[in-house]
């Protein structure tokens, strides 16, 4: 229940991605300390490497004389961003609660972890960076 709490504070209800943003910019906002993944149910080894990625990704910016700009918090760049490095995991909905991917025609589900279950609206279209295989794929 103070986990699910915990969770609730970071979502953002259209997107896990932009959760995930979420929780990083919050961690970061409280200067990297573990103690705050703790009261947060956070994992703060996880979050270390995902600040070891983007380090390593703003190196690679700079060796390709590349400049790094922040969105600040027009998250439909991120949302952009994100459709079009996982395009290939495009899926729109096929029927209640099923999603079928727009390429291969696999089908999916939300998981209901997913910050877009149970929002009270099923969006259209989804896309995805992982499939769960369960007794349903997810």
């Amino acid at each position: 229940e103070e986990s699910d709490a915990a969770r609730e504070k970071f979502a953002v209800p259209e997107s896990d991605h932009l959760t995930m943003l979420h929780v990083y910019q919050q961690w970061k906002h409280n200067n990297f300390r573990g103690d705050w993944c703790s009261t947060h149910f956070l994992q703060a080894k996880t979050l270390g490497k995902v600040r070891e990625i983007r380090a390593q990704l703003q190196d690679i910016l700079t060796s390709q004389k590349m400049s790094l700009v922040s969105c600040a918090h027009n998250w439909d760049k991120v949302r952009q961003a994100v459709s079009s490095a996982y395009f290939t995991n495009a899926a729109r909905m096929k029927g209640v609660g099923e999603y079928e991917n727009l390429r291969t025609a696999m089908k999916c589900h939300l998981h209901p972890t997913s910050s877009l279950y149970g929002i009270g609206f099923t969006p259209d279209y989804v896309v995805y960076h992982e499939l769960v295989l369960t007794s349903k794929e997810f």
